[in-house]
Parts: structure tokens; C-alpha cells; sequence
């Protein structure tokens, strides 16, 4: 009966000492606290070190414990297990270690499980919705930071700016020829799947700036306009040399810069120009200007007001009939008490004239005395 009590507890006892095994990686303080050589602190360092680096791999791992080593380990490594499996042989250790190994290369500790690296939540940073002189490259950047505070120098930046065109690149120029207001979107992707885009207003203005005065002091520039100009990169132009205007110049509204001779270095000359930083030309001295002519104006405008030649109330019939009608001979004359018309004051005038009776009077007696005398 004895024989048969201790081969049944011979049979059963392995079974007994699987089930006591404690399981390091779900195992509370208080479990843990009765392992050998593990007290309180200890056990409280285990759940620490669990909860920062994740489940243990393998029951070696607990080593990396503080507190625990190799001879609290050798005493507790039969009694501890990482899951439901006992702890593993020597032989089964090592091929346990090369996988383990094989799969957790891409992690940063080598012996926690493989990490799954969530896509990056991007954030960009641009100088937000600006106003920019038409027909002048401007500067157009891009910063790109990660959920995290780190900058993205990898992100792959593209800007499309709304008139068809399209760049490539954390830091370029773009120049908007015609006034209006566009919309620049700006996208970013990265490696890790990151994606994100953003969208800025830009409204495009002609810049009302001109050369005001060229002297040996220098250049004078003349800001016209309502706003701020910023004149980043231009260029000043003068006896066939150029000056290039440093990054963040600006002009405020209504104010006159001069830029001193000592400083841009040009040769003086009677003719200057200032250059938008593509080479076109944004104003020159002295000025020029395509407006018409004042005089050839106003000769328009009174040759549109005069009156006609002919006015309202002229017959026009009559006129044309009078310019018809042939004209009768000098030396014909009336005959006497003819009807004439009363408006014609010159002929009447004639007619009445002591001059003309007097002939009148002489042809009557010389017509009577022919007719007695024949």
C-alpha cells in the first residue's frame, strides 16, 4: 500500500510543480514576494520594469532587474515562467535566444517584443496667409516637425500655388505675374506613411514703388503702396552694376529709403533701375510713362463738341439749289420796276443810290430824245 501511495505521488508531483510555476509577467507584488530571495522592493521593481519595457521574452530577462542577479536568478529560474509553457531546457534556451533575437532586431532593447511604429502625425510650419508683390519671386518655406517635436528633414515637401504652377522642396521662390488671390497648398509625406497637407491664402499685389531720386548719396526708393513691401533679394541697378538687396528689406507704406553709395557701391550715373529678383524690371529714373498725350486729348475732345458747320436753321435745299443755279451776268441789269427781294439790303441799297437814278434819269431823256428826233 506504501509502494503504491509513493508511485502515484512520484507520478503526480511534476504535474504539481508545473502548476506552481509563477508567471513573471502577469505575477501581482504579492505573488511575486514569495519567490526566494525576492522581497517586497524587489517585486515592486519586477512590476516596474515590466510596465516600462514590456513583457519579459524570456525568464533569463529578469536579470535585467535591478537587484536581481545571477544567484537570486539561479535560485528562482525553476520556479518562474513567461507563459504557459515551463521554463525552457538548456538546449531548448539556446535556440529559444536565436529566435527571440531574429525577431526583435528592429527594436531598440533587443529582448522586448517587436515595437509596431504608428504612421507620424506631421505638422507644419509656413509663414501662414501673406501678401506678396506681383511679378517678384518670394521666398516660400516650410517646416516640418512629427507628433513628437522632432523635425522631419526627410519629408518629402511639394507646393502646387494655385496658377498651374508646381515645386519640389522645403525652401523655394515663386513669383505670381498677374494680380489676384490664390490659394498654395502645401504637401508633406514622408517614409513612415506620414502624410499631411496645408493651405495658404496669397493674395498678389502690384507693388506701387518707385526710384524717387538718384544721386552720389545713393538711390532713394519710394514706397507708394498701402502696405509693408518686402524687397528680400531684388536688385538695384545702376552704370552697368547691380546690387543685390539682403533677405527681409523692407519699406514701410508712404516712406522713402535711401540706400547710400557707401554701401551699394555703384558708379553714379543719370539712370538707374530697380530689378525684381528674376531680372525684371519693377521701376526705373528717370520714370517712364505710356499715357496719350494731354494735347491730343483735348484736340479729340473739341473736335467731338464743335458744331456742325451747317446749323438747324438752314434749308439745306436751298442752299444746294443756290450753289446749283448758274449765276447771272455781271453786267445784266434790272429792268425797271422789276420786283426785287426785300431781304437783299445791298441790292436795294444799289438801286437806291443817287448814282444809279441819276443814269436812270440820263438813258429816259436820251431814249425820249431819240424818239422825237426820228
Amino acid at each position: 500500500m506504501r509502494f503504491v501511495s509513493l508511485l502515484a505521488l512520484a507520478f503526480f508531483l511534476p504535474a504539481f510543480a508545473y502548476a506552481a510555476l509563477i508567471n513573471i509577467n502577469t505575477a501581482d507584488a504579492t505573488l511575486l514576494d514569495t519567490l526566494p530571495g525576492i522581497g517586497p522592493s524587489k517585486a515592486t521593481a519586477i512590476i516596474t520594469y515590466r510596465n516600462g519595457h514590456g513583457p519579459f521574452a524570456k525568464i533569463e530577462d529578469i536579470q535585467n532587474v535591478s537587484g536581481i542577479g545571477p544567484s537570486t536568478y539561479a535560485d528562482i529560474k525553476s520556479l518562474i515562467t513567461i507563459g504557459d509553457t515551463p521554463a525552457p531546457s538548456s538546449a531548448d534556451s539556446a535556440s529559444s535566444t536565436s529566435m527571440t533575437t531574429a525577431t526583435t532586431t528592429t527594436t531598440s532593447s533587443g529582448s522586448a517584443p517587436p515595437e509596431y511604429i504608428p504612421i507620424p502625425i506631421l505638422r507644419i510650419v509656413t509663414s501662414g496667409d501673406r501678401t506678396v508683390s506681383a511679378g517678384a519671386d518670394t521666398p516660400f518655406t516650410a517646416v516640418v516637425y512629427d507628433g513628437k517635436g522632432n523635425k522631419r528633414d526627410d519629408a518629402l515637401v511639394t507646393w502646387s500655388f494655385g496658377d498651374g504652377m508646381q515645386r519640389t522642396g522645403a525652401s523655394v521662390y515663386h513669383a505670381y505675374y498677374y494680380p489676384g488671390e490664390y490659394i498654395a497648398v502645401v504637401r508633406i509625406t514622408t517614409s513612415d506613411g506620414g502624410d499631411a497637407l496645408k493651405e495658404i491664402v496669397i493674395t498678389a499685389e502690384d507693388a506701387s514703388i518707385k526710384i524717387s531720386s538718384v544721386s552720389a548719396r545713393g538711390i532713394a526708393l519710394r514706397n507708394d503702396d498701402s502696405r509693408t513691401l518686402d524687397l528680400s533679394l531684388w536688385r538695384l541697378s545702376m552704370g552697368g552694376k547691380e546690387f543685390k538687396i539682403p533677405a527681409d528689406t523692407q519699406i514701410l507704406a508712404g516712406r522713402t529709403t535711401l540706400f547710400p553709395s557707401q554701401i551699394i557701391q555703384l558708379p553714379v550715373s543719370n539712370t538707374a533701375s530697380l530689378l525684381y529678383p528674376s531680372g525684371e524690371t519693377a521701376a526705373t529714373y528717370p520714370p517712364t510713362s505710356s499715357a496719350q498725350p494731354q494735347a491730343l486729348q483735348t484736340s479729340f475732345n473739341n473736335v467731338q463738341a464743335a458744331e456742325p458747320i451747317i446749323n438747324k436753321a438752314t434749308n439745306i435745299q436751298t442752299y444746294d439749289e443756290a450753289v446749283i443755279a448758274p449765276t447771272a451776268p455781271t453786267d445784266a441789269v434790272a429792268a425797271v420796276g422789276a420786283a426785287l427781294p426785300e431781304n437783299n439790303s445791298s441790292t436795294r441799297g444799289v438801286l437806291l443810290s443817287p448814282w444809279f437814278l441819276g443814269l436812270l434819269g440820263v438813258m429816259v431823256l436820251s431814249g425820249s430824245a431819240f424818239i422825237f428826233l426820228k
